[in-house]
Protein backbone atom coordinates (compact mmCIF):
# COMPACT_ATOMS: atom_id res chain seq x y z
CA UNK A 1 0.00 0.00 0.00
CA UNK A 2 1.14 3.36 -0.97
CA UNK A 3 1.56 5.56 2.72
CA UNK A 4 1.98 9.40 2.79
CA UNK A 5 2.35 10.93 5.92
CA UNK A 6 1.85 14.37 6.43
CA UNK A 7 4.13 16.45 8.51
CA UNK A 8 7.54 15.23 10.14
CA UNK A 9 7.10 16.12 13.62
CA UNK A 10 7.85 13.21 16.51
CA UNK A 11 4.15 11.75 15.52
CA UNK A 12 4.13 12.00 11.64
CA UNK A 13 7.88 10.49 12.00
CA UNK A 14 7.20 7.61 14.40
CA UNK A 15 4.08 6.14 12.22
CA UNK A 16 6.84 5.88 9.62
CA UNK A 17 8.21 3.01 11.18
CA UNK A 18 5.08 0.63 11.95
CA UNK A 19 3.69 1.43 8.54
CA UNK A 20 7.48 0.56 6.99
CA UNK A 21 7.44 -2.14 9.05
CA UNK A 22 4.49 -3.62 7.25
CA UNK A 23 6.65 -3.37 4.17
CA UNK A 24 4.07 -0.08 2.40
CA UNK A 25 5.51 1.97 0.80
CA UNK A 26 6.05 4.86 3.04
CA UNK A 27 6.14 8.88 1.81
CA UNK A 28 7.16 11.16 4.57
CA UNK A 29 6.30 14.73 3.78
CA UNK A 30 7.76 17.61 5.72
CA UNK A 31 6.04 20.97 6.42
CA UNK A 32 7.91 24.04 6.22
CA UNK A 33 8.45 24.10 9.58
CA UNK A 34 10.41 20.59 9.35
CA UNK A 35 13.22 21.85 6.72
CA UNK A 36 15.92 20.97 9.97
CA UNK A 37 14.45 17.11 10.11
CA UNK A 38 13.94 16.67 6.10
CA UNK A 39 17.81 17.56 6.32
CA UNK A 40 18.44 15.04 8.87
CA UNK A 41 16.91 12.22 7.60
CA UNK A 42 17.45 12.63 3.79
CA UNK A 43 21.60 11.86 5.09
CA UNK A 44 20.50 9.17 7.16
CA UNK A 45 20.82 11.27 10.60
CA UNK A 46 17.95 10.92 13.59
CA UNK A 47 15.35 12.73 13.82
CA UNK A 48 15.96 15.63 15.84
CA UNK A 49 13.50 14.75 18.84
CA UNK A 50 13.14 11.09 18.28
CA UNK A 51 16.61 10.45 17.93
CA UNK A 52 15.69 7.75 15.12
CA UNK A 53 16.47 7.78 12.12
CA UNK A 54 13.96 7.16 8.94
CA UNK A 55 13.23 2.78 9.09
CA UNK A 56 14.20 1.42 6.02
CA UNK A 57 11.44 1.44 2.87
CA UNK A 58 9.94 5.17 3.91
CA UNK A 59 11.19 8.25 2.14
CA UNK A 60 10.77 11.85 2.84
CA UNK A 61 10.02 14.74 1.06
CA UNK A 62 10.60 18.49 1.11
CA UNK A 63 7.86 21.44 1.33
CA UNK A 64 7.91 21.50 -2.10
CA UNK A 65 7.96 18.10 -2.68
CA UNK A 66 3.99 17.26 -2.56
CA UNK A 67 3.10 16.74 -5.18
CA UNK A 68 5.39 13.48 -5.51
CA UNK A 69 4.64 12.79 -2.57
CA UNK A 70 0.91 12.46 -2.99
CA UNK A 71 1.23 10.57 -6.49
CA UNK A 72 -0.84 7.22 -6.26
CA UNK A 73 -1.19 7.33 -2.49
CA UNK A 74 -4.08 5.13 -1.33
CA UNK A 75 -4.06 6.10 2.65
CA UNK A 76 -2.74 9.47 4.10
CA UNK A 77 -1.70 10.23 7.48
CA UNK A 78 -2.56 14.10 8.98
CA UNK A 79 0.33 14.17 11.20
CA UNK A 80 0.83 17.54 12.10
CA UNK A 81 -1.22 19.30 15.02
CA UNK A 82 -4.12 20.81 15.19
CA UNK A 83 -3.36 24.23 14.41
CA UNK A 84 -1.61 22.99 11.12
CA UNK A 85 -4.76 21.29 9.75
CA UNK A 86 -6.24 23.90 8.39
CA UNK A 87 -2.98 25.15 6.28
CA UNK A 88 -2.00 21.79 5.67
CA UNK A 89 -5.50 21.12 4.20
CA UNK A 90 -5.02 24.25 1.98
CA UNK A 91 -2.03 23.09 0.80
CA UNK A 92 -2.78 19.94 -0.09
CA UNK A 93 -5.85 21.27 -2.46
CA UNK A 94 -7.39 18.45 -4.92
CA UNK A 95 -4.16 16.32 -4.88
CA UNK A 96 -6.32 13.68 -2.35
CA UNK A 97 -8.22 12.20 -5.18
CA UNK A 98 -8.10 8.50 -5.34
CA UNK A 99 -7.53 8.38 -1.07
CA UNK A 100 -9.50 6.11 0.31
CA UNK A 101 -8.75 7.21 3.66
CA UNK A 102 -7.17 9.90 5.76
CA UNK A 103 -6.08 9.33 9.43
CA UNK A 104 -5.30 12.24 11.84
CA UNK A 105 -3.44 11.90 15.53
CA UNK A 106 -4.31 15.90 15.63
CA UNK A 107 -5.75 16.41 19.12
CA UNK A 108 -7.96 19.48 19.49
CA UNK A 109 -11.13 21.26 18.47
CA UNK A 110 -12.52 23.15 15.64
CA UNK A 111 -14.74 26.74 15.81
CA UNK A 112 -17.47 26.00 13.13
CA UNK A 113 -18.03 29.75 10.88
CA UNK A 114 -21.35 29.41 13.55
CA UNK A 115 -18.78 29.40 16.66
CA UNK A 116 -20.00 25.85 16.92
CA UNK A 117 -17.37 23.91 19.21
CA UNK A 118 -17.08 20.20 17.10
CA UNK A 119 -14.40 17.57 16.43
CA UNK A 120 -11.35 18.31 14.15
CA UNK A 121 -12.48 15.34 12.01
CA UNK A 122 -15.73 17.05 11.19
CA UNK A 123 -13.74 19.28 9.48
CA UNK A 124 -10.99 17.65 7.84
CA UNK A 125 -14.55 15.48 6.35
CA UNK A 126 -15.79 18.78 5.20
CA UNK A 127 -12.07 19.08 3.03
CA UNK A 128 -11.42 15.94 1.97
CA UNK A 129 -13.31 12.72 -0.43
CA UNK A 130 -12.17 10.69 1.90
CA UNK A 131 -13.36 8.03 4.94
CA UNK A 132 -11.97 9.83 8.35
CA UNK A 133 -9.77 8.16 10.91
CA UNK A 134 -9.26 9.17 14.18
CA UNK A 135 -6.45 8.02 16.42
CA UNK A 136 -6.25 7.80 19.93
CA UNK A 137 -4.71 5.94 22.97
CA UNK A 138 -1.43 5.87 24.94
CA UNK A 139 0.99 6.38 22.53
CA UNK A 140 4.17 8.36 22.89
CA UNK A 141 6.42 9.07 19.54
CA UNK A 142 9.91 8.07 20.78
CA UNK A 143 8.56 4.60 21.88
CA UNK A 144 6.90 4.22 18.89
CA UNK A 145 9.47 5.21 16.55
CA UNK A 146 11.55 2.50 18.90
CA UNK A 147 9.17 0.05 17.99
CA UNK A 148 8.02 0.23 22.17
CA UNK A 149 4.79 -1.87 22.74
CA UNK A 150 1.96 0.69 21.58
CA UNK A 151 -1.63 0.19 22.02
CA UNK A 152 -3.75 2.42 19.91
CA UNK A 153 -7.69 2.82 18.83
CA UNK A 154 -8.57 3.73 15.62
CA UNK A 155 -12.17 5.01 14.99
CA UNK A 156 -13.89 5.57 12.41
CA UNK A 157 -18.03 5.11 11.17
CA UNK A 158 -16.64 3.34 8.34
CA UNK A 159 -16.35 -0.36 9.28
CA UNK A 160 -14.52 -1.22 6.13
CA UNK A 161 -11.84 1.58 6.01
CA UNK A 162 -11.48 0.44 9.68
CA UNK A 163 -10.02 -2.93 8.34
CA UNK A 164 -7.99 -1.91 5.73
CA UNK A 165 -6.16 0.86 8.15
CA UNK A 166 -6.20 -1.61 11.17
CA UNK A 167 -4.09 -3.68 8.54
CA UNK A 168 -2.29 -1.51 7.27
CA UNK A 169 -0.91 -0.03 10.64
CA UNK A 170 -0.98 -2.90 13.01
CA UNK A 171 2.64 -4.77 13.58
CA UNK A 172 3.50 -6.96 16.75
CA UNK A 173 4.58 -4.04 19.01
CA UNK A 174 2.23 -1.29 17.73
CA UNK A 175 -1.26 -3.07 18.08
CA UNK A 176 -4.59 -1.52 16.66
CA UNK A 177 -7.71 -1.79 18.54
CA UNK A 178 -10.89 -0.69 16.49
CA UNK A 179 -14.20 1.52 17.11
CA UNK A 180 -16.99 3.40 14.91
CA UNK A 181 -17.23 5.98 18.02
CA UNK A 182 -15.09 8.28 16.32
CA UNK A 183 -16.55 11.27 18.91
CA UNK A 184 -15.48 9.42 21.52
CA UNK A 185 -12.26 9.16 20.63
CA UNK A 186 -11.57 12.79 19.07
CA UNK A 187 -13.16 14.41 22.74
CA UNK A 188 -10.98 12.30 24.49
CA UNK A 189 -7.66 12.97 22.60
CA UNK A 190 -8.53 16.91 22.49
CA UNK A 191 -9.64 17.05 26.58
CA UNK A 192 -6.69 14.67 27.93
CA UNK A 193 -4.36 17.49 26.98
CA UNK A 194 -6.74 20.18 28.95
CA UNK A 195 -7.20 18.11 31.74
CA UNK A 196 -3.48 16.65 32.33
CA UNK A 197 -3.08 20.44 33.03
CA UNK A 198 -4.57 19.82 35.86
CA UNK A 199 -3.16 17.28 36.99
CA UNK A 200 -0.07 18.29 36.01
CA UNK A 201 -0.46 21.50 38.70
CA UNK A 202 -0.67 18.97 41.58
CA UNK A 203 2.62 18.24 40.93
CA UNK A 204 3.89 21.71 40.72
CA UNK A 205 2.12 22.46 43.88
CA UNK A 206 4.51 19.26 45.56
CA UNK A 207 7.30 21.26 44.03
CA UNK A 208 5.82 24.70 45.36
CA UNK A 209 5.54 23.61 49.07
CA UNK A 210 7.93 20.53 49.09
CA UNK A 211 5.32 17.88 50.25
CA UNK A 212 3.65 15.14 48.58
CA UNK A 213 0.13 16.09 46.68
CA UNK A 214 -0.50 12.53 45.29
CA UNK A 215 -3.49 12.36 47.05
CA UNK A 216 -4.91 15.86 45.29
CA UNK A 217 -3.90 14.24 41.93
CA UNK A 218 -5.16 10.94 42.74
CA UNK A 219 -8.85 12.34 43.25
CA UNK A 220 -8.41 14.60 40.47
CA UNK A 221 -7.81 11.54 37.85
CA UNK A 222 -11.45 9.95 38.23
CA UNK A 223 -13.18 13.76 37.66
CA UNK A 224 -10.92 14.59 34.66
CA UNK A 225 -12.69 11.00 32.84
CA UNK A 226 -15.83 11.40 34.17
CA UNK A 227 -16.08 14.88 32.87
CA UNK A 228 -14.83 13.80 29.39
CA UNK A 229 -17.08 10.69 29.16
CA UNK A 230 -19.72 13.41 29.97
CA UNK A 231 -18.70 15.77 27.03
CA UNK A 232 -18.09 13.01 24.54
CA UNK A 233 -21.56 11.88 25.58
CA UNK A 234 -23.28 15.31 25.14
CA UNK A 235 -22.34 15.63 21.88
CA UNK A 236 -23.43 11.97 20.07
CA UNK A 237 -19.86 10.13 21.40
CA UNK A 238 -20.24 7.11 23.32
CA UNK A 239 -18.88 8.00 27.55
CA UNK A 240 -17.78 4.34 27.69
CA UNK A 241 -15.13 4.80 25.19
CA UNK A 242 -13.56 7.55 27.74
CA UNK A 243 -12.96 5.21 29.81
CA UNK A 244 -10.64 2.70 27.80
CA UNK A 245 -7.01 3.69 25.98
CA UNK A 246 -8.61 6.66 23.89
CA UNK A 247 -9.37 8.47 27.35
CA UNK A 248 -8.21 7.28 30.84
CA UNK A 249 -4.98 5.38 29.25
CA UNK A 250 -3.83 8.33 27.40
CA UNK A 251 -4.56 10.64 30.42
CA UNK A 252 -2.15 8.54 32.04
CA UNK A 253 0.69 8.36 29.38
CA UNK A 254 0.27 12.39 28.99
CA UNK A 255 0.68 12.84 33.08
CA UNK A 256 3.59 10.72 33.53
CA UNK A 257 5.71 12.18 30.73
CA UNK A 258 3.45 14.50 28.33
CA UNK A 259 4.23 18.59 27.70
CA UNK A 260 0.73 19.73 28.78
CA UNK A 261 1.13 18.17 32.06
CA UNK A 262 4.55 20.53 32.51
CA UNK A 263 2.89 23.60 31.70
CA UNK A 264 0.54 22.64 34.76
CA UNK A 265 3.70 21.77 36.90
CA UNK A 266 4.55 25.55 35.64
CA UNK A 267 1.57 27.19 36.86
CA UNK A 268 1.58 25.09 40.15
CA UNK A 269 4.99 26.25 41.31
CA UNK A 270 3.54 29.91 40.92
CA UNK A 271 4.27 31.07 37.68
CA UNK A 272 1.17 33.01 35.90
CA UNK A 273 -0.50 30.98 32.92
CA UNK A 274 -0.04 33.32 30.25
CA UNK A 275 3.80 33.47 31.07
CA UNK A 276 3.96 29.85 31.40
CA UNK A 277 2.64 29.35 27.96
CA UNK A 278 4.65 31.79 26.26
CA UNK A 279 8.01 30.25 28.22
CA UNK A 280 7.07 26.50 26.78
CA UNK A 281 6.17 27.92 23.19
CA UNK A 282 9.12 29.96 22.65
CA UNK A 283 10.88 26.60 23.60
CA UNK A 284 9.20 25.43 20.54
CA UNK A 285 7.21 22.91 22.68
CA UNK A 286 3.65 22.23 21.26
CA UNK A 287 0.94 22.69 24.11
CA UNK A 288 -2.44 22.05 22.76
CA UNK A 289 -4.18 21.49 26.01
CA UNK A 290 -4.42 25.32 26.76
CA UNK A 291 -6.32 25.63 23.17
CA UNK A 292 -8.52 22.90 24.48
CA UNK A 293 -9.36 23.78 27.80
CA UNK A 294 -10.31 26.95 26.36
CA UNK A 295 -13.29 24.95 23.50
CA UNK A 296 -13.75 22.37 25.95
CA UNK A 297 -14.92 24.71 28.44
CA UNK A 298 -16.89 26.76 25.43
CA UNK A 299 -18.26 23.74 24.53
CA UNK A 300 -19.67 22.29 28.33
CA UNK A 301 -20.94 25.85 28.76
CA UNK A 302 -23.17 25.04 25.36
CA UNK A 303 -24.29 21.73 26.65
CA UNK A 304 -25.26 22.30 30.75
CA UNK A 305 -25.65 26.14 30.58
CA UNK A 306 -26.09 27.46 34.34
CA UNK A 307 -24.82 24.30 35.26
CA UNK A 308 -21.69 24.42 33.60
CA UNK A 309 -19.85 24.53 37.11
CA UNK A 310 -21.62 21.50 39.12
CA UNK A 311 -21.64 19.31 35.42
CA UNK A 312 -17.78 19.77 34.78
CA UNK A 313 -16.28 21.14 38.25
CA UNK A 314 -12.92 20.49 37.32
CA UNK A 315 -13.02 21.75 33.81
CA UNK A 316 -14.68 25.12 35.24
CA UNK A 317 -11.77 24.66 38.03
CA UNK A 318 -8.69 24.71 35.15
CA UNK A 319 -10.92 27.05 33.06
CA UNK A 320 -10.86 29.92 35.83
CA UNK A 321 -7.25 28.91 36.53
CA UNK A 322 -6.02 29.47 33.09
CA UNK A 323 -7.72 32.36 31.79
CA UNK A 324 -8.84 34.36 34.65
CA UNK A 325 -5.89 33.97 36.98
CA UNK A 326 -7.80 32.60 39.81
CA UNK A 327 -5.79 31.02 43.00
CA UNK A 328 -4.39 27.65 41.53
CA UNK A 329 -4.65 25.73 44.63
CA UNK A 330 -8.19 27.23 46.57
CA UNK A 331 -9.65 26.76 42.97
CA UNK A 332 -8.51 23.06 42.51
CA UNK A 333 -9.30 21.79 45.60
CA UNK A 334 -12.79 23.31 45.57
CA UNK A 335 -13.87 21.56 42.75
CA UNK A 336 -12.84 18.60 44.25
CA UNK A 337 -15.65 19.44 46.67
Amino acid sequence: MRIAILGAGDMGTALATPTADGGHDVRLWGTAYDSAVVDALRVGAPHPRLGTPLPAGARVFAVDELGPALAGVEVVVLGVTSYAIGPVLNAVGDKLRGVSAILTVAKGFDESDDGRIRPLTDLIAERVPAAVVGIGGPSKANEVARRRPTAVLFASSDAAILRICHDAFETEVYRVGTTPDLIGVEVAAAMKNAYAIALGIADGLQIATGMPHHNLRAALFPMAVREMGRLAGGIGGDPETVSGPAGAGDLQVTITAGRNRILGELIGTGVPAEEAVRSLTSADTTIEGYAAAKAGYRLATSLSGAGVTADYPLLSALSAILLDRAPVFDTLWAAVG
